[in-house]
Order: C-alpha cells, then structure tokens, then sequence
C-alpha cells in the first residue's frame, strides 16, 4: 500500500481545475444569473435608514412606484407613496 497515489493527485487536481474555471465564468457572466433564473423582480429595496434603535425608513420600488415604509419593533409601521420617479423628473 503506497502513500501516494498518483490517480487520486489528478482527480483531485481536475476537480480542483474545474471549480476554478466554473468560478471565473461566474465572477464574469454570472451578473444577470439570478434575474434569469427567477425571473424578473417586482419588488426592490432601494435604501434603508435607520432612524433610531427601533425604526427604520425604507424606500422600496414595486411594479415602477416608489414608496417610502416606516416600520417599528411594535409592528406599527406607514407607507406614502412618492409620485416621481428618476424617469418622470426629466420630462416636461
């Protein structure tokens, strides 16, 4: 029984190849993978603020609308729609 078995040493190093080439094709085409394999995202978060240790402002985008959500420890919580877009401000 040897110690060293050159078979082993090459399936490893294949493997260990083939993760690396799978790696560098992700780090360069693999930006949209996640919208193509779930489909296109109707709802985002934009920015969130924390406004104090129990609340926080969020502005989220759903369907094209931006809304502002107030939402505390309590549950309690606002939303108020804002009625311009980065696409509406430019247009008369």
């Amino acid at each position: 029984m040897t110690l060293f078995d050159p078979t082993k040493l090459v399936i490893v190093a294949g493997f260990l190849v083939v993760l690396l080439a799978l790696q560098l094709y992700l780090k360069k085409h693999g930006k949209g993978l996640g919208r193509s394999l779930g489909g296109a995202r109707r709802i985002r978060v934009l920015e969130t603020t924390a406004l104090g240790p129990q609340e926080r402002l969020t502005l989220v985008e759903a369907d094209g609308q931006r809304l502002l959500v107030l939402s505390g420890r309590r549950g309690q919580g606002a939303f108020w729609p804002l009625n311009a877009t980065p696409q509406d401000e430019g247009q008369p």
